[in-house]
């Protein structure tokens, strides 16, 4: 099974790992694989959580459309995303002076595809207003 544990599954860098163990060095299956989580945990992608969004901040430095950008992003890669949650951290993310937040908490929006249309309708109005 040690064998075919290299020669069939690995690649990249867990196969040179694999070729440059000692020879005689791995006495059992349970042993290599033991070896082989120890040196390649650390790879493995961490699951995202709700939790980071909230991690997420609308900086005045950028633009709205890079916070949206951004948020949106990390929302995707959270498996089952609570969209009323996800709601109100977006809104949270934003600062109190910010009109699109005074916007959201006068005017609370129940799912994300209110929230976005009323993003990007304050982006569009920023854009304009700045050209």
């Amino acid at each position: 099974m040690c064998k075919a544990f290299g020669c069939c599954r690995l690649t990249g860098l867990a196969l040179q790992w694999f070729i440059n163990l000692p020879n005689v060095s791995i006495n059992s299956f349970a042993q290599l694989t033991d070896l082989f989580i120890e040196q390649f945990a650390s790879s493995r992608r961490l699951l995202k959580a709700l939790d980071d969004l909230y991690k997420i901040k609308y900086r005045s430095k950028e633009s709205l459309r890079a916070y949206i950008g951004l948020f949106l992003a990390e929302k995707v890669l959270i498996p089952s995303c609570n969209m009323e949650t996800a709601v109100t951290v977006f809104r949270k993310g934003l600062s109190p002076s910010d009109e699109l937040y005074k916007e959201l908490t006068k005017f609370p929006c129940t799912n994300m595809e209110d929230v976005l249309a009323r993003a990007w309708a304050q982006v569009k109005w920023d854009e304009d207003e700045s050209n």
